[in-house]
């Protein structure tokens, strides 16, 4: 499975999102913003899923001391071989919390050190903690597990979401009235992850196969704030997070969080800014610790405030979403089965946090931990195998890949010593073959220049096309980075090579997308400053910004310097970035000349999505 990465569009429902398919490069999908990566955002890694798929030993009864001071000495090294900054566990044995550690730094640069406080973003694990509240309210009389979503709200509320009349021509009004709140919470309703278009995507009859959704999440948030007349964070404070003794948790970020939270870190270990975020989203903005988190765990292994006939359901599984591998899902945690009984889990991946939780329910035994790394989960079959006991069979599924993965240390090689390691790549995939795909090396070659390591991204491209030099793919990425580089003769030369190739032939579209940026640099398009301060603007959560004769682009949400990135004028309304080649931005006008919205723009024949002005 990939990511898809998820952005909020300003003028349609909050539950409607934005997918990055090319969310293979975890911080480099320009306007498709990870605002909750909930799969593996690197390229999967089946063929090194076997070196962790052991028989699942049993559950770790240890003496929590002697683990403890096991602990202490391996994890320690553990992160540190996988370049992971920081991490933070609990432990739960008997329905109780026993150990809570952290590990590591909460940020690189400052060297601070994650303790027990240290507040990480929780990401997907939100999704079971909401689902968790869904459940009481059930049981309150609020909600009905059964009923149809669409009895809940106004038709027009509705209509608004999807952008278009439940009469849409070709839209499937018939799977949407079945969708109810055990479809959404057990990700067989079939709604998108991300995914847009018009008419709106329903991707199959719910309850008749699992597609994960954080769309139905944001779906069924939106019913209850309109029926509790309040907002998801201020529900779930009053009705979980204060009865549970969450004290240090919340669904939007608080001004005392400065001095506690960890920052994310990138592929390459570089500290990004805190995401504080305003407005919750029931499938992914909780900020907590490893102890709070688990607060909750042990709260759904018991069944607290919940009725046993509720509780039961709760855990049932409903819906298959591997059955070889013996998972499924709940209403709201992922299952397996295994040696050691049912478990129920859930991973976390916003990029630059990824985190996991594990549970035993029949033995009142689990694990949460948290990381502040994009590699956090490199490390999940090793933490849950050492201080838990059992395997991490969804991880596993979801192919992330190991700390020792020899994608991994190629990566780091490249980093260090340049094209002299990058011109490892034939022997590497000779010994190891179906690694390093081109997904990888786009993948790498994207992370490099984003850290500013434009010379070793061109040497990664450079040999693998020439090892590949017939492969039209090979050659666009190759093209791409001279363009960016802004070698316009090296850029045609390839796009040349890319057209003309026998093998992974690319549209000639896509070829002329590219060469459209090249001529734009070779002969750049002059706009009046008065034209471009007219288009300025705010447009929902992307903004136009002038500033010295130049127009730039920012988004909310996004790591971008402070006065936005560069804009490149193709022709008077359409602009890219240099760096975001596949993405455009064009200006939409009334007749009266006026700007009225941005429309994204996408190379690989996304539809496009729009972003009116602020009025």
């Amino acid at each position: 499975m990939k990511n898809a990465a998820l952005i909020r569009l300003p003028g349609r429902f909050p539950f409607v999102l934005l997918a990055a398919l090319l969310s293979i490069f975890p911080a480099g999908c320009a306007d498709r913003s990870a605002s909750t990566p909930p799969v593996s955002s690197v390229p999967a890694a089946s063929a090194e899923a076997p070196l962790r798929s052991m028989t699942p030993p049993p559950l770790v009864d240890r003496n929590v001391d002697i683990l403890d001071t096991e602990l202490q000495e391996w994890i320690p090294a553990l992160i540190k071989k996988a370049r992971i900054p920081g991490l933070q566990a609990a432990l739960i044995r008997d329905g109780r919390i026993v150990l809570v550690r952290g590990f590591g730094v909460r940020n690189r640069k400052t060297q601070d050190p994650v303790t027990d406080g240290t507040i990480f973003e929780a990401a997907s694990l939100t999704k079971p903690f909401f689902a968790y509240y869904v459940m009481k309210l059930i049981d309150q009389g609020v909600l009905e597990l059964d009923k149809p979503l669409l009895g809940y709200i106004p038709v027009e509320m509705v209509e608004a979401g999807l952008g278009h009349p439940l009469s849409e021509p070709g839209f499937h009004r018939e799977w949407l009235e079945k969708i109810t709140i055990r479809h959404v919470l057990s990700h067989s309703a079939g709604t998108p992850h991300g995914e847009s278009g018009k008419p709106f995507p329903l991707f199959f009859e719910p309850g008749t196969k699992w597609k994960y959704s954080a769309d139905g999440y944001e779906f069924l948030q939106k019913i209850i704030e309109h029926l509790k007349g309040d907002r998801i964070d201020n529900l779930m404070r009053r009705e979980v997070l204060e009865p549970l003794g969450m004290t240090r948790s919340c669904l939007v970020w608080k001004p005392e969080y400065e001095a506690t939270m960890a920052n994310g870190h990138d592929f390459f270990g570089r500290p990004v800014p805190y995401r504080k975020r305003t407005e919750a989203i029931a499938s992914a903005t909780l900020y907590t610790t490893a102890e709070d988190y688990a607060k909750f765990v042990v709260a759904v292994l018991e069944g607290r405030d919940l009725k046993p006939e509720t509780f039961k359901e709760m855990l049932t599984p409903q819906i298959d979403m591997d059955k070889d591998k013996g998972l499924g899902w709940s209403l709201g945690f992922g299952t397996q089965r295994d040696a050691n009984g049912l478990a129920l889990w859930q991973w976390g991946d916003y990029g630059v946090f990824r985190n996991y939780v594990i549970a035993y329910p029949e033995k009142k035994a689990g694990l949460v931990y948290l990381t502040n790394s994009f590699l956090g989960l490199s490390v999940c079959s090793d933490v849950v195998g050492r201080v838990l006991g059992g395997l991490a069979t969804g991880n596993l599924a979801l192919n992330y890949w190991p700390y020792d993965s020899p994608r991994y240390q190629y990566a780091w090689d490249v980093r260090d010593k340049g094209s002299a390691a990058a011109a490892e790549l034939k022997e590497l995939s000779r010994k190891n073959p179906g690694l390093f795909t081109l997904a990888y090396i786009k993948f790498l070659a994207e992370s490099l220049s984003e850290a500013g390591l434009a010379p070793q991204s061109l040497a990664v491209l450079k040999a693998y096309a020439a090892e590949r030099p017939q492969s039209g793919s090979a050659r666009l990425e190759l093209a791409k980075a001279y363009i960016t580089m802004k070698d316009c003769k090296r850029a045609r030369r390839e796009l040349d090579k890319t057209r003309a190739a026998a093998e992974d032939k690319v549209e000639s579209a896509a070829v002329d997308w590219y060469l459209d940026c090249v001529s734009s640099i070779e002969k750049p398009v002059r706009l009046d400053g008065e034209y471009l301060k007219k288009i300025a603007g705010n447009y929902g959560a992307r903004h136009l910004l002038y500033k010295n004769g130049r127009l730039s682009y920012m988004r909310d949400g996004r790591d971008y310097p402070p006065e936005g990135q560069p804009l490149i004028a193709i022709s008077p309304d359409t602009f890219f970035m240099e760096n975001l080649l596949y993405f455009r931005i064009k200006v939409e006008f009334d007749a009266s000349g006026n700007p009225v919205k941005l429309i994204g723009l996408y190379v690989e024949g996304l539809p496009p999505d729009e972003s009116p002005r602020d009025k």
